[in-house]
């Protein structure tokens, strides 16, 4: 049987898209699942940026489902460039790894992942090829990778994080904010069904 697609649009920011995504990342684990992650910044510039998002107890507790950390972040910073980052991770087949690193080094640690050298030192952790990726993001190699996503997400109607589309075409089930492991296997078995 064919993997079920799951188009995705994610922030490393919001907190729904980090226990969002580790839920499908878990789910995943089980076959049957093909992922396409897509960039989606929240807070592009120009626009000011946000405080930092209350943590809902409801998320605190799926988070802990999902064992991850979700600590209040110190400030809500650009994300462009760690999306740049993880297309840069996906064309060298680490971007899972890679993408797990930034959500972590957010959302446990607290780290500015606005900052290349940040992003930079997280790349060579996940294994990657850091002055490789170094350059990628200094002459912006990966940009209009980033600008496709947030062109797709606009066409789609996609306005905030987390937003995936389960399954193709027609029989696709869009599921919006934060999805515990539950409705996403329960989505998933549904468009494996429907195919």
């Amino acid at each position: 049987m064919a993997a079920v697609p799951v188009l995705a649009f994610f922030d490393f920011v919001c907190p729904f898209s980090y226990v969002t995504e580790a839920a499908l990342w878990r789910r995943a684990s089980a076959g049957g699942v093909k992922v396409d992650a897509r960039a989606f910044e929240l807070y592009p510039a120009p626009a000011p940026p946000a405080l930092p998002p209350a943590l809902p107890p409801a998320l605190l507790e799926l988070a802990a489902v999902e064992g991850v950390a979700l600590r209040p972040p110190p400030a809500l910073p650009r994300t462009r460039k760690a999306h740049e980052l993880a297309a840069f991770a996906r064309e060298h087949g680490s971007e899972p790894v890679l993408r797990r690193a930034l959500y972590a080094a957010f959302w446990a640690e607290g780290r500015d992942l606005g900052r290349i050298d940040v992003l930079v030192e997280l790349a060579a952790a996940a294994g990657l090829p850091a002055e490789d990726a170094r350059i990628a993001l200094d002459i912006d190699r990966f940009a209009e990778h980033v600008a496709r996503d947030r062109a797709l997400a606009e066409q789609l109607g996609v306005e905030a994080t987390p937003a995936l589309a389960v399954g193709a075409g027609a029989r696709a089930r869009y599921l919006l904010g934060a999805q515990p492991y539950a409705a996403l296997d329960e989505a998933l078995r549904a468009a494996a069904g429907a195919a």
